[in-house]
């Protein structure tokens, strides 16, 4: 039986207790860890200095994503301050990147590729063989780092964003 109860609830797929680290020269150590509802209000904060004050997902999107049946939304932390979050939905074999964000006095020095690696671990231990998201095609920076981590363009979705109608380049990545 209880074998049974703890199947329910896989474990996350980071290494040293459920938790994943990093340290980078000149930095504090980075730290993966799952999102909990007491963690929205600083992923929103986050969202606001990312997207100049706009929310692109609400405190209702981010509940409704706590609520999956396998943990898939993480954020990383230094120095026990929140600094960047994403996650992904599995669909299939396909861990498609539903959000990611770091906070721009922290951009430009790794966390969104330790965080996509993450993501990509947890991926690759549920089966994925391939990780597929969609961004802005204003978007070039991130443009650069996922091509850097291997992926590449599938199609352009027009009018893809609510807010702005701003069209989206579809991207993939094939993982082992």
């Amino acid at each position: 039986m209880l074998k049974k109860f703890k199947a329910l609830f896989p474990k996350p797929p980071f290494k040293s207790a459920g938790y994943s680290s990093q340290s980078y020269p000149d930095h504090a150590e980075w730290l993966v860890r799952e999102v909990t509802n007491e963690d929205i209000k600083a992923l929103l904060a986050v969202e606001r200095k990312v997207y100049h004050g706009k929310l692109p997902w609400t405190k209702s999107a981010f509940l409704t994503e706590l609520i999956s049946p396998l943990p898939h939304l993480y954020l990383c932390v230094e120095n026990e301050t929140l600094i960047a979050f994403g996650g992904c939905r599995i669909i299939g074999n396909d861990a498609h990147i539903t959000n990611i964000a770091v906070d721009p006095d922290f951009q430009g020095v790794g966390i969104g590729t330790f965080l996509l690696q993450e993501l990509e671990s947890f991926a690759h231990k549920h089966g994925c063989v391939t990780m597929s998201l969609e961004v802005r095609l204003s978007n070039r920076d991130a443009q650069r780092l996922y091509r850097k981590l291997g992926y590449v363009s599938r199609a352009i979705k027009t009018a893809y964003y609510d807010q702005t109608n701003e069209d989206a380049l579809d991207m993939v990545k094939y993982i082992e």
